[in-house]
């Protein structure tokens, strides 16, 4: 009897801790579930935070991998040999006008430049507006400039293509993972509004590395500028109406 009754407390003491977690977890669960519903206006919100960083990531991996493609478009295709010679090199330049949008970024947030605060949202929404121009304008112009050998060609497709990259640094590569932060206000609700935010970023650039390059092959190298300048239109539009500081 003894022997029963000291498997039996042991049972218990072990099984204890897992249901106190259980239970644990549960009330958690529940908490969040609450604060999210008490969190104002949290499915216009959401869909600002998470429809914004996921169509820019459609735009920045996709872009990312369609690079080649619009260097190829500018400067031709010199052989096998010279491939991954003149992709290091044609990367670097677009790097050159692309980086300094992080500084830029740092150097204004925060701070007023001229009568305009720059908030995050503002930085945000410059990002997407000069990012919906430039593809618009690579679209528009990539017939007469891509695989051109008038320098003054290369020169400009390189120069609005980089630009495109310099405004996705300076505006929402850098706003998108601050503004959930920002737009949440109830605490326990935050992290998990903010890691859904995130988790749609990544599907998104699962979707532009996926089909950049299937989509480029059936439509062609201009569609996808188009594309791309439509998105971010529609993301301008969701950073406007729906994000909030």
């Amino acid at each position: 009897t003894s022997t029963s009754c000291t498997s039996i407390m042991e049972s218990n003491a072990s099984t204890a801790p897992i249901s106190n977690i259980s239970a644990k977890r549960k009330s958690t669960l529940q908490e969040v579930i609450q604060a999210i519903r008490k969190e104002p206006n949290v499915g216009r919100k959401l869909l600002g935070t998470a429809g914004t960083w996921f169509l820019f990531d459609v735009l920045f991996y996709g872009n990312t991998l369609f690079e080649p493609l619009v260097l190829k478009g500018a400067f031709g295709n010199h052989g096998e040999e010279q491939i991954l010679k003149d992709t290091a090199r044609d990367a670097l330049y677009l790097s050159l006008l692309a980086l300094p949008g992080y500084i830029v970024s740092m150097l204004v947030l925060g701070r007023r430049t001229g009568c305009v605060l720059q908030t995050p949202r503002y930085v945000q929404l410059q990002g997407f507006f000069l990012m919906f121009l430039l593809y618009g304008s690579i679209g528009l112009s990539w017939n007469t400039l891509a695989s051109s050998n008038t320098l003054w060609k290369q020169v400009l497709l390189i120069g609005l293509y980089g630009l495109s990259f310099f405004f996705s640094n300076y505006g929402p590569n850098t706003t998108t993972f601050l503004l959930p932060s920002l737009s949440f206000e109830t605490p326990n609700a935050r992290s998990t509004l903010n890691g859904l935010s995130a988790a749609c970023g990544k599907l998104g650039a699962l979707t532009g590395a996926s089909l950049f390059a299937p989509l480029s092959q059936a439509y062609g190298n201009a569609a996808i500028m188009w594309s791309c300048s439509f998105i971010s239109l529609v993301a301008f539009l969701l950073s406007f109406v729906c994000v909030e500081e």
